[in-house]
């Protein structure tokens, strides 16, 4: 009952902070969602400015540069009749209708408009301005058919062009016109360092919550892996103390007759349950003084026959167990460690060689000489391990599914305490794996 109260209370933990977890999520996405969508709107708003006002600024440059052209013709006093009175021209009049006038005026004394003149102008005008671009100056008719044209660098049809377009004749029979080959270049251009900035600020803003959502991920992983290996610790001690139980309820009861023979039973379930719980808080005390750089080995030289023939033999007491070693010992048989921590990294190896395959449980140990290392390998025929696991088994916490067991067993431990042992040596460990088919662990330890 006490064990179940303990699952129940695990479980609307997990579903409590599983909502809140999906909830801040939430509020974070649609807070980055909401600030890119406000930077985006204020970029783009700023490009309408930008765009408008360079765009009124070029039709005002054009207007310049035509009245100029005109007012040069019309400063050549040597063609001009002297006394000669423009009627139309007025100081009340807008700048650009009195050149229009005066256009008139040169017209009907034979000076002609020159458009090399107006290019020259026009060509200064963009220089100083605004940057030099390409474009096409053009006298047209009032119906679009070109008189006269300077072409400079404008495709015929260019979808970035851009048209601004000046009547010089007062019944508007002619207009002078220049297509800009890209305005937006000039847009840009003046745009560049906040565009600079903004797409700067957007990629520290998509950092930022990279970072956060990777640190949230990661707590989340930590969380639930804490959570698991209390699960799994809660499970896998419900069976040696309950053994415990059963056995002192039997002897204290008075359930049981008062001889050696009849009690040795339950004395040996209650040595093996307190073994069972020492080994789990042992393991756990071990892992913490390996990760506090507290442990200090006794290495020596270990006959590896002698020490995974022990093993062995621990396994094939029980004569139904359906377990066969395969050993090749010859290239090296000594292996410089610490014998009581590296025992329990080949046990814990086989266990789960055990653990995970299906009977008979075919073993295969083996050494080799690697330069100043000797490798290790075991190799099983078991259930393999999969891609996305083998990344990540060695990790503190992580466990295995087993379909052996319908579930993911074990406290998540076991090859990390694996992993500690072998790094304290100075070592390296790797698996390599095929579902369904093998796993092999080998390890890479230093030699004297």
């Amino acid at each position: 009952m006490f064990f179940r109260k303990i699952f129940v209370t695990f479980g609307a933990i997990n579903k409590i902070a599983y909502m809140q977890k999906n909830y801040f999520k939430l509020l974070t996405s649609i807070a980055l969602i909401a600030l890119l969508f406000l930077q985006g709107l204020w970029l783009y708003n700023t490009y309408l400015f930008f765009d408008n006002k360079i765009k009124n600024d070029l039709d005002n440059g054009f207007a310049r540069s035509i009245e100029k052209e005109i007012y040069i013709r019309l400063n050549d006093t040597s063609r001009i009749p002297e006394g000669s009175i423009v009627e139309d021209a007025r100081p009340d009049n807008d700048f650009y209708l009195n050149a229009i006038v005066f256009h008139e005026f040169l017209l009907s004394n034979g000076l002609t408009f020159s458009l090399e003149t107006l290019d020259s102008i026009w060509s200064q005008t963009l220089s100083d301005d605004f940057e030099p671009v390409g474009y096409r100056l053009q006298r047209i008719d009032s119906t679009g058919k070109i008189l006269e044209q300077i072409n400079k660098s404008v495709r015929e049809k260019s979808p970035f062009a851009y048209t601004i377009q000046r009547p010089i004749r007062n019944d508007r029979s002619e207009y002078l016109q220049v297509i800009i080959a890209s305005p937006y270049r000039i847009v840009f251009g003046k745009m560049l360092l906040l565009l600079t900035i903004s797409v700067f600020i957007a990629f520290f803003i998509g950092y930022c919550f990279f970072i956060q959502t990777k640190m949230i991920i990661r707590q989340e992983r930590v969380a639930e892996s804490r959570q698991d290996f209390t699960l799994a610790m809660v499970h896998e001690m419900t069976n040696p103390i309950s053994k415990i139980l059963m056995s002192t309820s039997v002897l204290t009861e008075g359930q049981s007759d008062d001889t050696i023979g009849i009690n040795k039973p339950f004395f040996e379930m209650i040595r093996k349950g307190g073994n069972q719980l020492l080994s789990i808080t042992n393991k756990i005390m071990t892992i913490a003084q390996f990760e506090d750089g507290k442990i200090h080995l006794s290495k020596k030289d270990i006959d590896v026959k002698d020490l995974f023939g022990n093993l062995m033999a621990e396994y094939l007491l029980d004569p139904s167990s359906a377990i066969q070693f395969t050993t090749d010992f010859e290239d090296a048989p000594v292996i410089y460690a610490d014998p009581d921590y590296m025992v329990d990294v080949f046990r814990n190896l086989i266990d789960n060689a055990i653990k995970y395959s299906k009977a008979p449980v075919a073993i295969q140990i083996k050494t080799t000489k690697a330069g100043s290392h000797t490798l290790v390998k075991i190799r099983d025929n078991g259930m393999g391990i999969s891609r996305k696991d083998q990344k990540r088994i060695f990790n503190k916490f992580e466990r295995v599914y087993s379909r052996k067991e319908g579930r993911k067993s074990g406290f998540g431990l076991g090859l990390y305490y694996v992993y500690q042992v072998v790094s304290a040596h100075g070592g390296t460990i790797k698996v390599e794996s095929v579902l369904n088919s093998y796993s092999e662990f080998t390890m890479l330890i230093p030699n004297r």
